[in-house]
Formats: C-alpha cells, structure tokens, sequence
C-alpha cells in the first residue's frame, strides 16, 4: 500500500467495495423484505439500480449517495462509516433510529387493534 492510500483510509474514506457492502447492509436492515422495491418507493432511485448495489455489482455515487442520505440522515452516515463521524452526528443517528422504531412500534400496536377490533 502506497503512504498516500494509508493516509487516505486514516481519515476515513472507504474502498468502493466497503463502500458499497454497508450500504447494502443498512438498506437491508430498513427494509429486510424487497429491499430494492422499498428503497425506490423511499427514494425515487430505481429498483434496477438499487438491486445493482445490493448484488455488489456498483455502489452509489453522487446524486443517488446524496439522496440516500437526504433520505436516511445520519443513521446511514453513521452506519456507513462510523469511524469518520463525530459525536454530534452519532447521536443524531441514534436520536433517528429510535424515531424510526418508535414509528414501527406504533404502526403494530395499529395492526393489532385492527385485529382485535375484527373479532
């Protein structure tokens, strides 16, 4: 390895392949069931390109990076390269991730009183 590409990793940039590989890891812990369907209705990148990324055969890059982001907020950030965020950002994550499990609990305690009520 090259001093320049030790460097370069010491402040955190990621390889195209890590890169990719914990995308793909976070977008399948949102949504662990037709991930690629999911992230388009979320987004508005296609399916084909999304299914691409969790193949490993691509990652994103640019506007798609920034829409995942404007999307997922920190917790992708974080979940992506959490050696490179600050505390700040950290618990913003965190802060986002309870908002999003508190919203799933909500959504299920709805299904169970439509259950319920059905009987």
């Amino acid at each position: 390895m090259r001093t320049s590409e030790s460097v370069v990793r010491k402040i955190g940039v990621l390889e195209p392949q890590v890169f990719g590989a914990r995308i793909a890891g976070f977008l399948r812990s949102i949504h662990p069931q037709k991930t690629a369907i999911c992230v388009e209705a979320e987004t508005r990148i296609s399916s084909r390109t999304v299914s691409k990324w969790l193949e490993g055969a691509s990652s994103p890059a640019g506007n798609a990076y920034h829409r995942l982001i404007e999307v997922y907020g920190p917790e992708l950030f974080v979940f992506v390269n959490p050696d490179a965020s600050p505390a700040s950002l950290r618990e913003a994550a965190l802060m986002c991730r309870q908002a999003r499990l508190e919203r799933q609990v909500e959504e299920k305690q709805r299904e169970i009183a439509a259950l319920r009520a059905a009987r």
